[in-house]
């Protein structure tokens, strides 16, 4: 998606807190969110805060021909280019309410990939999201997200069964990948 860091740029300084990091997520980080995935097994997925599409590409890339993405972001002119990038795919709102927004019941998704900035956000709006998260997901079902900290790696341990951290350095800023399984 050509210009998207020129965009991503722009929408951090109009809203930091929301957008979380100056640079869009790199080639690398979109691969390290998406290598280690069991793709056979994933029929129905979600991408949190996809921003401009560097990582939903990737996913994309490796989804199944009849498998679902549901796109989540909450900035309107990143969702406009996302909508225009990824038309075979549903672009939403508000992560908060991901099964009312995709019209699913709980436990009906395969995977959720998130790449919004708990770090900004209160304990009360992480606390909702990541319950949301664990709602969504089938048992056995995986959460990928990323973070520029390890801060987030109590709130998933306390939720989920299991939680593996990578670090990935090709990323600007360097970057954590949870992958936790429900």
């Amino acid at each position: 998606m050509d210009g998207g860091t020129p965009l991503f740029i722009q929408k951090f300084f109009q809203s930091p807190k929301q957008v979380g990091s100056l640079f869009p997520s790199s080639l690398s980080l979109a691969k390290k969110m998406t290598t280690p995935l069991c793709w056979d097994h994933i029929d129905i997925a979600a991408e949190l805060g996809a921003g401009t599409g560097v990582i939903t590409k990737e996913i994309v890339r490796n989804l199944k021909p009849d498998s679902e993405l549901y796109i989540f972001e909450k900035d309107e002119e990143m969702r406009k280019k996302l909508r225009f990038h990824f038309s075979r795919n549903t672009v939403c709102e508000d992560a908060r309410h991901i099964l009312t927004s995709i019209g699913k019941e709980e436990g009906t998704l395969d995977a959720i990939f998130s790449g919004l900035p708990f770090a900004n956000f209160t304990r009360e709006l992480q606390t909702e999201i990541v319950e949301e998260i664990y709602r969504s997901l089938r048992p056995g079902g995986v959460l990928v997200a990323f973070q520029y900290s390890t801060q987030m790696k109590r709130t998933f341990k306390e939720i989920f069964r299991t939680v593996e951290i990578a670090f990935v350095p090709k990323n600007f800023p360097p970057a954590f990948v949870y992958t936790c399984e429900k």
